[in-house]
């Protein structure tokens, strides 16, 4: 390894471990000090600002401690500061399950579910978007209803939407969200239930009609009024256009 390699290793493992490496004999300690807090601080800030909720049900100083150790473990993949919260993702699937960490069971989801605004928000679309041909008269029920590329299907086996500093689930409870965004750039999230969760998923992953999905669906979960289903179905893909979440049909 050549000098300025090594130097490299020693300034970086000093920053991410302080207790555990020793800076650099050749640089002024004042000065490291300022490396080391700028990168900590850095890192913290544009996690913290991500996952204002998990901050706020770990507490400030367990959160902190966590930020420490995500700085001094965790082998980030790129260097890109909007990219750091979904490198945290990776971090706490590494340790959610570690004794040693006593993380609430929860929070792994519950980042996911801060993250996705995120996510959702900066998805690049314009692509996708216009290679879309949607019908000039929408028909939500005898063509296939579209939604808005810009959007994510969300299962969580904890109500990530109502964890809060005085709300902490201690029981597994199957949550179902939709989020997207907007023709306005702002990212929505609708609560659904099981039903219609599935009837979004049969939309996505299949070429079908809106009746054809509901009558699918009609199927799927024995539901003996086929033309019910498909009454009730039609008006919960009318109040998901309404709202934007369905830009038309195709």
């Amino acid at each position: 390894m050549l000098d300025f390699q090594r130097y490299q290793l020693e300034f970086t493992a000093h920053i991410r471990d302080p207790k555990a490496h020793k800076k650099p004999a050749r640089v002024v300690a004042a000065r490291m000090a300022v490396y080391r807090e700028a990168v900590f601080n850095n890192i913290f800030e544009s996690v913290s600002i991500c996952f204002p909720v998990c901050q706020k049900a770990m507490g400030k100083r367990a959160w902190r401690a966590l930020m420490r150790d995500f700085v001094k473990n965790h082998p980030a993949k790129t260097p890109i500061f909007r990219e750091i919260p979904q490198q945290f993702l990776s971090y706490l699937e590494t340790v959610k399950n570690s004794p040693a960490y006593d993380l609430p069971i929860y929070l792994g989801q519950l980042a996911h579910y801060e993250w996705v605004e995120l996510a959702v928000g900066t998805l690049e679309t314009a692509q996708q978007t216009e290679t879309i041909k949607l019908s000039q008269k929408t028909d939500l029920l005898h063509e296939k209803p579209v939604l808005t590329p810009a959007h994510m299907l969300l299962e969580y086996g904890f109500p990530v939407h109502r964890i809060s500093a005085s709300f902490k689930p201690k029981m597994a409870e199957k949550t179902y969200l939709l989020v997207f965004r907007n023709a306005e750039f702002e990212v929505k999230f609708i609560e659904l239930n099981s039903i219609t969760f599935q009837l979004l998923n049969l939309i996505k992953e299949n070429k079908m009609t809106g009746k054809q999905a509901l009558k699918k669906l009609a199927e799927e979960i024995t539901h003996p009024e086929v033309d019910t289903v498909i009454q009730f179905g039609a008006q919960i893909l009318t109040d998901l256009a309404r709202q934007q979440a369905i830009i038309g049909s195709i």
